[in-house]
């Protein structure tokens, strides 16, 4: 069966698209408009929707609106052109699951199928047992390693389905605010690195190579390398809440509440922005300590 739905009606821009998605080992199939893909998923074509915003007669919102109505357990990613960051933001908040701007789908666009169909597909062997768990607790203090973060948020993403608190859609959401601000803890928190800094050590990579020689020196000298980053997450029946920690020097909060929050159009706007925004708008409340080294996150559940 095939497992992503792609909605395009450029014909050379929906080859290029279902060639990429093909490539990390998915099964595509496509059509040109969203009255077409609504009678597909009626059919139980796929997990994924894949959607363009630009569409001849239903565009990427309608569906994205219809499919929440008809279909909430599928989760759709819609790309988008360069200048429709408003849009991109009514997208978000009617119920797509993410979004990738149209200059980043090669960079961003596999990565966040993944996500997706990893938060859809967590371990069943424990759902019975943990179904039957009022609150739990996980709390952590993990060293400057990346790989043991996305594995504590994972844990986090299995809890919160396994006690049928958030739908797929929800959980990827909280996933990727998660990812957000545990990379800010490690980057800009324990290692210091400045925003520059941060935007080429995310992405991995620099043409000189001196940024990740950065990134590798920081990890093994004082004082950075006996830091350590503090995740405590709660989970009842209610809300889950996330505290994250780091052991840096923090940063004036009032800046960052004066700069991004609010759901600013602005927020939409560079990689760092994109960040923002997905934590501002993926959960429902964002705090910080007065030191700036600490974030809180929390998520309201609706059950049963």
């Amino acid at each position: 069966m095939p497992n992503i739905l792609l909605v395009e009606d450029s014909p050379t821009q929906a080859l290029q698209l279902k060639l990429l998605i093909e490539s990390g080992g998915h099964q595509v199939v496509s059509c040109d408009d969203g009255t077409p893909a609504l009678d597909l998923l009626a059919n139980g074509l796929c997990e994924i929707v894949i959607t363009d915003l630009e569409l001849p007669v239903m565009n990427g919102l309608d569906l994205i609106k219809r499919m929440k109505a008809d279909f909430p357990e599928i989760p759709a990613v819609l790309i988008t052109a360069e200048g429709s960051e408003r849009l991109a933001a009514e997208a978000l908040s009617v119920g797509a699951t993410a979004y990738v701007p149209k200059s980043m789908v090669s960079d961003l666009l596999l990565g966040t199928i993944e996500d997706v169909l990893g938060v859809m597909r967590t371990d069943m062997r424990y759902n019975e047992l943990i179904n039957c768990t009022v609150e739990n607790r996980l709390v952590f203090d993990i060293p400057n390693k990346p790989e043991l973060l996305i594995t504590a948020i994972d844990l986090v993403t299995q809890m919160a389905a396994g006690m049928e608190l958030l739908t797929v859609m929800e959980r990827y959401r909280i996933s990727q605010a998660l990812q957000q601000a545990a990379a800010n803890a490690l980057y800009r928190g324990n290692l210091e690195l400045s925003r520059q800094q941060l935007a080429v050590a995310t992405i991995g990579d620099s043409q000189d190579g001196q940024m990740p020689d950065l990134v590798g020196q920081r990890l093994s000298s004082a004082p950075y390398d006996r830091r350590k980053i503090h995740f405590d997450a709660r989970l009842t029946r209610e809300f889950i809440r996330v505290v994250i920690r780091d052991d840096g020097p923090g940063f004036d909060v009032k800046t960052w509440d004066a700069s991004h929050r609010g759901h600013h159009e602005s927020a939409f706007t560079g990689d760092s922005g994109r960040g923002f925004a997905i934590i501002d708008r993926f959960v429902d409340k964002v705090t910080f300590n007065s030191l700036g080294n600490e974030i809180t996150l929390v998520k309201h559940c609706v059950t049963g």
